[in-house]
């Protein structure tokens, strides 16, 4: 017997002990900590109220969140909505970062990352700044490619050209 089991029958009798081993405590019956909650007012939010709050939350939060909600109220509707918002960052370390510091590194980034950076921001901070950046930078990338010139005229060949109408100069009959 644990102290804490011993303090817990004291108080509360030893029913409270054996209906702890069932519900709360691990393999060896030493009882389980409880998970704090993800963060501040988590517990007191309705399905809407979290869903609609999920997109101002860090990755790491958005990962303590599927894990502290299976464990405790295992909302199926909640758990889809993580399941979409989790994702890699498209910079590491990227919900940490200022926009100054997001600004920066889209100087030197691949079109790849832009394409990241611009997904992930649309569908978590959407700040004006970053999405602003992203635009000019990849504006900057195009105009600096090589422009692709028209297609120009190609005859026809093959057995398109045989059964196409030619017109010759002088109207003649001429092949």
């Amino acid at each position: 017997m644990t102290v804490l089991s011993a303090i817990r029958d004291r108080i509360s009798g030893p029913d409270a002990s054996t209906q702890s081993k069932s519900a709360g405590d691990d393999r060896q019956g030493n009882p389980r900590p409880e998970a704090p909650s993800p963060y501040a007012g988590y517990d007191r939010l309705d399905n809407r109220q979290l869903m609609d709050g999920l997109s101002h939350h860090s990755q790491i939060e958005l990962e303590a969140a599927e894990s502290y909600e299976r464990c405790h109220k295992n909302r199926e509707t909640v758990l889809t909505k993580l399941r979409y918002m989790r994702g890699s960052e498209p910079l590491p370390g990227y919900d940490a970062l200022s926009v100054e510091e997001i600004v920066a590194a889209l100087e030197v980034a691949d079109l790849a990352t832009l394409r990241r950076v611009r997904a992930y921001e649309r569908k978590f901070g959407n700040r004006p700044g970053v999405l602003e950046e992203v635009a000019r930078v990849y504006h900057g990338w195009r105009a600096s490619q090589p422009k692709s010139a028209a297609p120009g005229y190609q005859p026809l060949g093959g057995a398109l050209a045989a059964s196409a109408p030619v017109d010759h100069p002088g109207g003649g009959d001429r092949p």
